[in-house]
């Protein structure tokens, strides 16, 4: 019951698309997310630029406006995102998240996905597969963790602006905002830490 509570709870929250910086009563919540995603398994858009990471649902419509802003600045390589999957969305998101991670190349699965998404119906391109026990482990995991954070929501981004030493926690990014971000941003180091950019 609890869970289907959040559920319905984090739907309004992740239409809000709401973009708030984490707080400095935040910053241990930031710091937890952020060593916890670099532990968890994800995946990895880009090879150059500074590391930021992403929880997304793959049916989330803000995360596709993340991924479609986000190419160029990957493909020039001038960003990469770690993307920590959730599913919680929608009943399907399990499911396509499951088929992501278990693919032989989860960035093509990904990207196959975020192509593909239906905007209309809110639903990712990628078809769904049965999870392993693995994969159903990492997903509730991820999803714990990111409900242990203060807030269920979809493009939750973890992000080291210049000068700190701790990731900024932001629900959601504003259109037009991530290359402002990524301009002087450093990376989040394997610990969850922050690199100088």
């Amino acid at each position: 019951m609890k869970r289907f509570l959040l559920l319905l709870a984090s739907l309004f929250v992740t239409d809000a698309a709401l973009a708030l910086p984490a707080h400095a009563a935040d910053a241990a919540a930031a710091a937890r997310l952020a060593h916890q995603a670099m532990q968890s398994k994800a995946f990895t858009l880009g090879s150059a630029g500074p590391l930021i990471v992403a929880y997304e649902d793959p049916n989330c419509r803000f995360c596709n406006q993340l991924s479609r802003e986000s190419a160029p600045l990957i493909a020039a390589g001038k960003l990469r995102m770690r993307v920590v999957l959730v599913a919680f969305l929608k009943p399907d998101s399990e499911g396509r998240a499951a088929a992501i991670l278990q693919a032989t190349d989860p960035v093509a699965a990904w990207e196959k996905n975020e192509a593909a998404f239906n905007a209309l119906a809110e639903e990712g391109g990628y078809p769904v597969a049965q999870p392993s026990f693995e994969t159903d482990r990492t997903l509730r995991t991820n999803l714990d963790d990111l409900e242990a954070s203060g807030q269920v929501s979809t493009p939750t981004v973890l992000v080291c602006e210049k000068g700190q030493s701790t990731p900024s926690l932001l629900r959601g990014i504003d259109k037009g905002q991530l290359p402002s971000l990524v301009a002087t941003a450093g990376s989040l180091t394997a610990a969850g830490g922050c690199a100088a950019p």
